[in-house]
């Protein structure tokens, strides 16, 4: 996976070093707008117009660059119908968010890509499964100066003992088989502010969507689980994820895929083992020992650590890693 954290990108995080492992630390938990400030991202995106050409000559083209002002990177080419989200008011949403007399804190902030994607993750209060394994719900508030990324609101839970990201889900008809990421997504159409009445009817399903995703974490952390079954999900999630696994490989790339399947699972088996004690031999347990391995050992790959920890958070906040997650918990759901 690609670098996510370049050189003009800034982390905060409250208390500790979170699930990610990045970025400065602060004691309190800010506001949006002190965390703002204190991840650096008080800067403005500009839209400055195209020209194609070669010396001598150059023709206007009907696209525009979005243009992170403090760097002068380019973030994006768009069309001029689209109008930029400035960190400052996606931040002004997030406070808008609160309820009466409420005042949002934030467990992290901060952007990738050099700008491209910026985000606040903010808090809501925890629970615990088990009476042992504590769970956070947030709600992720993203947005993307890159032409391709919405504001988006996103609840999402983080298990606290291995620090897993998992979006909640809802299911999309009724049953527990067919599940979807909640939230609310916006256009880059319009003004930010006008958007808040319109996310907070839709974050309303929070309230069912954390309501559900208890009932589902405690249906799969009461269903009990065998080495047989335990090692079924996992391929049937491996082959889902990266393709298929030949039984008497031929050629070298399917030696290759094989060992590393069985390395694979290897990593995830052995994080099943260590959370025994506290989510059991259970369903629960087998998806957050796949998420885990998805989120922390199959990254680690990467020979610059660093780059390993800083593909991990885009790709749990942002990247494909988010759906394979939902997908896992469907297929635990079915154990």
């Amino acid at each position: 996976m690609a670098h996510e954290i370049e050189k003009h990108d800034r982390v905060v995080l409250h208390g500790e070093r979170a699930w990610h492992g990045l970025g400065t630390i602060v004691e309190d938990a800010p506001t949006p707008l002190e965390a703002l400030r204190i991840a650096e991202m008080d800067w403005k995106v500009e839209q400055w117009p195209m020209f194609a050409g070669f010396p001598g000559v150059f023709i206007p083209c009907d696209q525009v660059a979005n243009i992170r002002t403090d760097t002068r990177t380019i973030l994006g080419v768009v069309s001029p119908h689209y109008e930029p989200i400035q960190n400052k008011d996606l931040a002004e949403f997030c406070e808008a968010l609160a309820e009466q007399d409420d005042t949002v804190k934030v467990e992290s902030a901060g952007s990738i890509r050099n700008g491209a994607k910026v985000w606040f993750l903010l808090k809501g209060e925890s629970f615990s499964v088990r009476d042992k394994d504590e769970v956070r719900p947030y709600i992720l508030v993203s947005n993307g100066h890159d032409g391709k990324t919405s504001l988006r609101c996103t609840p999402t839970i983080i298990r606290v003992v291995c620090s897993n990201t998992l979006h909640m889900v809802v299911p999309d008809d009724g049953s527990k088989q067919n599940l979807q990421i909640d939230g609310y997504t916006a256009r880059h159409i319009g003004n930010v502010q006008g958007k808040v009445e319109e996310a907070k009817a839709a974050l309303k399903l929070y309230g069912r969507s954390l309501e559900t995703n208890r009932a589902m974490i405690d249906t799969m952390a009461a269903r009990d689980v065998d080495t047989e079954s335990i090692k079924q999900f996992f391929l049937e999630c491996y082959v889902r994820d990266f393709g298929p696994i030949a039984e008497t490989p031929t050629n070298k790339i399917e030696r290759n895929n094989r060992n590393r399947a069985k390395e694979s699972f290897n990593q995830f088996k052995e994080r099943f083992v260590v959370d025994l004690p506290i989510a059991g031999a259970s369903a629960w347990n087998a998806l957050n020992a796949y998420t885990g391995f998805l989120q922390h050992d199959r990254i680690s790959r990467l020979k610059d650590p660093t780059k390993a920890e800083d593909s991990r958070l885009g790709s749990a906040l942002f990247g494909v890693n988010a759906q394979r997650g939902v997908m896992a918990m469907q297929l635990a759901l079915s154990m």
